[in-house]
């Protein structure tokens, strides 16, 4: 009775906590921001480009929007001059196109006279609320102003931006319904118990109901970034973890009958696995690009919180509820794999290294891209306005790139202006009618996309070639060609220092540098594959030919961090059936008594990151999607099936 009392005072403990941090802390999503300078540091040069336009030309501060017009047919000249006025009256900030004559603005109309568009500046550093907010003012305001029989998008920096806040405005909830669905599903449907379907879930909804509140007391009184994205994948990497401590407890209840011994022999378990997630996710904090960076303290905190509720908050739930002392029905399936794996290792290994190979091969091969537009859905005002520019001019003239000299000699201008309009990719080369004592500016018109890899290759020659004739160059597409170059480093530098800190975090758990160094080769290779097969997939049925520059390191951080789980509960199962069994019949035992609690949480944590297919983002999809295949990968093939069949071969060497 009174180790019940003990546990109820653990629960209560942790329910006052909600209570008092949800009366006094701010939410998370009331302090989440996102990246200043598009997650650059200001040393980029780009950012230093950003930084000379601000100080020297007063009419550039601001982002820009681009509103495209639209008829069926033709216009003429008043009519565009009536829709022009029309804007000017409302909006200051756009350039005075109908007091100068219709020869000169034709650059801004097509040929067919049935597109046309109009950039205009929201001015000021605004936040992306605060231009999703500016942006949603100017769309009700323009259907009341301008005629019907034009069709309006809204495209440029601001109305991405604008239609980004508006695809995620729902996310959260629709990602916390999915993921709670999908998680009382299996467990029903695998377990049969209407406890165990609802224990998992609650425990889950008070940490998050903490970690939330956390955060938002770091977002208030630290100068961290906490950012959208980052919590929503938080959300459902915490009730994935969460749900896969309770089952890992729930499953040595059963086999001890007292929640303190189950306790005590998974603690180990459950504290590499909080401390392997942990490193992976800190690492994030070595990065340069800001949104990898800004990662790093929500998921730590999570982590932490997580870890702290799986020893204390988790247990206590499951205590105090009347568990059957039935034992769970034993399956063959673990036991053969345990088995086959161990008696005939290579037979086993050589198959699955090669799937393994496949896949880790075909990842190798796989174009990036730095379009966020193309991770949109194509009905989006900013995806379509794009293309309806496209169309009818170019589609550079959606992100014109601008280009600073640091001179007013009319000689170095024009030499600079001619090798520029030499360039094969520039459609144009556009004067400005800002002035500075100090400086020229003028804008290029790319005949690409702005945001392709031939515009970004295009863009850095050009910079590179003027480098030494006081030129800097502003704009989305140099943006993104530092974003890749800095991708390229922070990739690198994070997937070593995970792999790293992950593989000695393993030695010292398994006391064995060669089963740490084959965990962590049975881990790598189940990333490769996953991300290969996945970028196959979505080529194959669906036809994408690039995808975002930001799968690789996301679905490495998130799929290594949480692979590992598996072979650490392995591992540790392992530590206990060597003290009555030889090495070989030990792993085989390992697998058939961890195979039915690791096949369950596998299936848990691959499902809820499926949840992010149903996101409308591409780059979201794929992520989710990859992950749940890693995940698949490693509970079905890797940890039942490989592992033990290599830590058999080398055994018997």
């Amino acid at each position: 009775m009174r180790n019940k009392q003990n546990w109820l005072v653990i629960i209560i403990s942790w329910l006052m906590v909600v209570g008092l941090l949800s009366l006094f802390a701010p939410s998370s999503k009331e302090v989440a921001s996102t990246s200043k300078n598009a997650g650059l540091p200001d040393t980029a040069l780009s950012i230093q480009a950003d930084k000379v336009i601000k100080e020297n030309f007063s009419s550039n501060k601001g982002i820009p929007l681009i509103i495209v017009f639209e008829s069926n047919k033709a216009t003429n000249d008043e009519e565009i001059q009536r829709v022009l006025e029309l804007m000017e009256q409302n909006y200051s900030s756009i350039p005075k196109f109908s007091k100068i004559p219709m020869e000169q603005r034709d650059s801004f109309v097509s040929e067919d006279k049935k597109t046309f568009f109009v950039p205009l500046i929201l001015e000021g550093q605004l936040e992306s609320k605060e231009i999703h907010e500016k942006v949603t003012e100017i769309k009700e305001n323009i259907s009341n102003i301008i005629p019907s029989d034009f069709n309006t998008y809204y495209t440029g920096p601001a109305g991405i931006a604008s239609d980004t806040i508006e695809l995620f405005s729902q996310a959260d909830v629709v990602l916390l319904l999915a993921t709670v669905v999908i998680i009382f599903i299996i467990l029903i449907v695998i377990y049969r118990s209407l406890i165990l379907a609802i224990i998992p879930l609650i425990g889950a909804g008070i940490v998050y109901g903490v970690v939330d509140r956390v955060i938002g007391l770091t977002g208030k009184f630290t100068s961290i970034t906490i950012e959208n994205q980052a919590l929503s994948i938080m959300m459902i990497l915490l009730f994935a973890v969460v749900t896969d401590y309770s089952l890992l407890l729930y499953a040595r209840y059963k086999e001890e009958q007292n929640m303190k011994v189950a306790l005590a022999r998974t603690r180990e378990t459950i504290l590499f696995s909080g401390g392997t997630i942990l490193a992976g996710v800190a690492t994030l904090a070595f990065a340069v690009y800001e949104p990898y960076r800004n990662f790093a303290p929500v998921f730590v905190i999570a982590v932490v919180i997580m870890l702290i509720a799986g020893l204390t908050l988790l247990p206590a739930l499951f205590a105090v509820v009347k568990v059957p002392k039935k034992k769970e029905a034993k399956t063959k399936i673990w036991a053969n794999a345990g088995n086959v794996s161990t008696k005939k290792p290579w037979t086993v290994a050589i198959p699955i290294l090669l799937l393994l190979g496949i896949g880790t091969w075909h990842s190798t091969t796989i174009i990036y891209s730095y379009d966020l537009l193309a991770s949109f859905p194509e009905e989006l005002s900013s995806r379509e306005g794009f293309t309806k520019l496209g169309e009818a001019f170019s589609e550079g003239e959606i992100a014109p790139t601008t280009i600073l000299i640091k001179s007013k000699d009319e000689k170095v201008v024009a030499d600079v202006q001619e090798k520029l309009e030499d360039r094969p990719l520039v459609s144009q080369v556009r004067p400005s009618s800002s002035e500075s004592n100090k400086y020229t500016q003028f804008s290029i018109i790319l005949k690409v996309n702005p945001y392709s890899k031939e515009a970004l290759n295009e863009v850095e020659t050009i910079r590179e070639k003027l480098e030494d004739q006081q030129v800097l160059v502003s704009g989305e597409t140099v943006k993104q060609v530092d974003i890749r170059n800095i991708n390229k480093r922070d990739t690198v530098l994070v997937m070593g220092l995970m792999t790293v800190l992950i593989g000695l975090m393993l030695a010292l758990q398994t006391r064995s540098i060669r089963a740490s160094m084959l965990m962590m080769l049975s881990i790598l290779l189940s990333f490769g594959a996953a991300l290969g097969f996945s970028t196959w997939t979505f080529g194959f049925f669906f036809g994408y030919t690039s995808f975002s520059y930001r799968i690789p390191l996301y679905t490495f951080v998130f799929l290594v961090a949480l692979g590992v789980d598996y072979s650490i509960m392995l591992m540790s199962r392992l530590k206990e059936e060597r003290k009555q069994y030889e090495e070989q019949e030990a792993i085989a035992k390992t697998v058939e008594k961890t195979g039915g609690v690791i096949s369950s949480a596998g299936l848990i944590l691959a499902g809820t990151f499926a949840v992010l297919i149903s996101q409308p983002v591409m780059e979201l999809k794929l992520f989710g999607f990859a992950v749940a295949v890693g995940v698949l990968l490693d509970t079905f093939i890797v940890r039942p099936l490989l592992l033990p069949a290599l830590l058999s071969i080398t055994i018997k060497k």
